[in-house]
């Protein structure tokens, strides 16, 4: 179920409550495509999670040993929902973030750049997304920064369970398992 830090007792216990609360909120049961094509029977909707402040915030505090591990320079979130969990875990560790974009920024006074936010060669940056099911986009992100000559380590909140991307819980259903209510 864990990937990032020490399978101490406190860990479980947050670990445990994440899970719970993406079952309470945001897990739908249906027919969906995924951001990669893929088809599931069901969908983790992460902004019924994010929009609430204290869940947000819990999420973010879940990133402390990530970030005494690595020590980054940088925190930077893919858009969308990376955004705002990188600007969660910004605001908490008191590292400035900045946004990586799927495609270029097409207006401006940086036309064609996919980075948003202030940045140095060889800065070392913590990558976030929300949910991964490949990894592909995340993947996308990471090799966009290394080309600017950033340092990257990409996490996700959440792994699907396809991706060999660090998370902080890997959340998969088998097929057909209960309905929820949401």
């Amino acid at each position: 179920m864990e990937y990032l830090g020490s399978p101490d007792p406190i860990r479980i216990t947050e670990l445990t409550w994440l899970r719970k609360m993406i079952v309470e909120r945001a897990l739908t049961r249906g027919d969906y495509v995924l951001s990669g094509g893929a088809r599931s029977d069901y969908y983790i909707d992460k902004f019924r999670l994010f929009s609430d402040p204290h869940v947000l915030r819990r999420v973010a505090r879940m990133f402390t040993p990530v970030i005494a591990e690595i020590n980054p320079d940088l925190i930077a979130g893919t858009e969308l929902g990376g955004v705002v969990i990188a600007t969660a875990v910004s605001q908490m560790a008191g590292i400035p973030m900045i946004a990586v974009r799927k495609e270029p920024k097409g207006y401006g006074a940086f036309p064609g750049e996919f980075v948003e936010g202030p940045y140095e060669k060889g800065h070392h940056v913590l990558l976030l997304e929300d949910v991964v099911t490949s990894g592909r986009e995340l993947l996308s992100a990471k090799t966009r920064l290394e080309e600017l000559g950033l340092r990257v380590t990409p996490c996700a909140v959440v792994s699907r369970g396809l991706a060999a991307v660090r998370s902080l819980i890997q959340f998969s259903l088998p097929r057909g398992q209960a309905q929820s209510e949401n």
